[in-house]
């Protein structure tokens, strides 16, 4: 769970100045408040070899000091480097042989490397004299023992043990949530932080955790609602923010989550992703002009965007300024190469200025890049019927088979049988089709207006429709 505030102008400058005099050789002495606020502030920008840079210089300063080793292990083993986190770990236990931390440490390393013994044994030793106050640790200790060994259940049930005994503790609340993800345990999750809140109506956490919880058994007026009481709480706890906002897109609900995105970014500040999802509310609203504002300041502060430049890309065509759009599309697939939408959004902008050429190559680059998605090739084959070329379509469907099904993709053979004169085989798909999906039936007419005026499509339609 991220909880980041703004960061205020000073600390900007320090971040800054430091970097600069690193940069030059320059390293003074610097207090131990500052050393960790610089580490706290690169593990939040995920900047894990900054963040190991500055506890470098702290051991230098602090040559004894086990807590700047125990960091630079958290760091290493966030980075992946399981074995230089062990042996930084060995180097803080000549210092401190009793610490807490670094026993834990060490279960998580030795669960990682599957000396599954080895970490039960450091938390049988910690049990022996460990204090009630202990208990949290070594349950969580004991839950990446069980997430390594894939035994996602007995993981849960260890968590919702640690946060029944400490509700307040963040990395047990993390957890908890981890565990009920992987072991599919949602309504177990709902039903656990609902007791949490009874007895605890303040723990922004648990009604964070509660929001997911709700999402993933689809109440999502629910998610919404628990998601907003964790930042209400907790007005610094930009997840929630972001997470209710995502929820209700997923609803279509744009207006909330732009509401909610907005008032995200004048507390949190400049954030490329903020301004992107902000502009992509805009374009759900049909605010073409102000979602392009969003995506110009986007591509200002994170050039390769390739999102932003997509994005714009649509902006553009919805205005129906397609040289604009097709330079955008461009832009997106040179910094992103293996996104279908991207080859789609050009294809169209192409064909709207009948360079039909260049449409059909794209069509053909989109279906490559996401042959499992059957709306790539919907749109292909659509091209490809309105520009009458009937067998090239029907070579493309049956290309399509290959990869994908989807009730459109009957609809489309039932439109191809028909403008070749088959209609009894027309009839065969189309009752496929509208077994499958009668929703997407509009397809038929998008392709073949003429059978609107089709007596026995129109009764057939009818009838499904009942």
């Amino acid at each position: 769970m991220e909880n980041k505030v703004k960061r205020d102008t000073t600390f900007i400058n320090l971040v800054s100045e430091f970097e600069s005099r690193f940069e030059q050789g320059d390293i003074r002495f610097l207090n131990e408040k500052v050393l960790l606020q610089l580490v706290d502030y690169y593990e939040d920008e995920y900047l894990f070899d900054k963040a190991i840079e500055v506890v470098n210089i702290a051991i230098d300063q602090y040559k004894y000091r086990s807590d700047f080793y125990i960091i630079k292990a958290r760091l290493e083993l966030n980075m992946g480097s399981i074995n230089d986190a062990l042996s930084t770990l060995m180097i803080a236990e000549n210092f401190a042989p009793y610490e807490r931390d670094i026993q834990m440490l060490k279960v998580r390393i030795f669960a990682m490397k599957k000396e599954f013994d080895k970490a039960q044994n450091i938390i049988d030793d910690i049990k022996e004299t460990s204090i009630l106050s202990d208990q949290v640790d070594v349950l969580i200790g004991e839950s990446f023992i069980h997430e390594n060994m894939k035994d996602y259940n007995a993981m849960y049930d260890t968590m919702a043990e640690a946060i029944r005994l400490d509700s307040k503790n963040e990395e047990a609340m993390e957890r908890i949530w981890i565990s009920a993800e992987l072991s599919r345990r949602y309504e177990d999750s709902v039903k656990l932080h609902l007791d949490i809140i009874e007895n605890d109506p303040y723990n922004f956490q648990a009604w964070y955790n509660l929001g997911h919880g709700y999402t993933c058994i689809w109440e999502y007026e629910k998610a919404i609602e628990a998601m907003e009481y964790s930042f209400i709480i907790n007005p610094e706890f930009e997840s929630a923010y972001l997470d209710c906002a995502d929820t209700c897109r997923q609803v279509k609900d744009f207006e909330k989550a732009l509401e909610i995105y907005n008032e995200a970014y004048f507390k949190f500040g400049a954030n490329h992703e903020l301004m992107v999802n902000i502009a992509q509310c805009n374009i759900s609203l049909n605010r073409t002009s102000i979602a392009k504002q969003w995506l110009l300041k986007a591509i200002k502060v994170d050039a390769y965007n390739d999102e932003a430049y997509f994005l714009l890309g649509e902006c553009y065509a919805s205005d129906q300024t397609w040289y604009n759009a097709i330079n955008a599309y461009h832009k997106a697939i040179q910094l992103e190469a293996r996104r279908e939408e991207y080859y789609l959004g050009l294809a169209k902008a192409y064909m709207a200025v009948e360079d039909y050429n260049k449409a059909t190559v794209n069509f053909q680059l989109a279906t490559q890049t996401g042959p499992e998605d059957t709306l790539y090739w919907r749109e292909y084959v659509s091209f490809l019927i309105k520009l009458g070329l009937l067998e090239e379509a029907e070579q493309i469907l049956d290309e399509a088979d290959d990869y994908t099904y989807g009730a459109d993709l009957v609809y489309c053979r039932a439109a191809l049988y028909y403008l070749r004169k088959n209609k009894s085989e027309c009839v065969t798909l189309l009752e496929e089709a509208l077994i499958e999906d009668f929703a997407m039936h509009q397809i038929l007419f998008e392709l073949v207006p003429e059978l609107h005026i089709d007596k026995e499509i129109q009764s057939m339609i009818k009838y499904f429709e009942d």
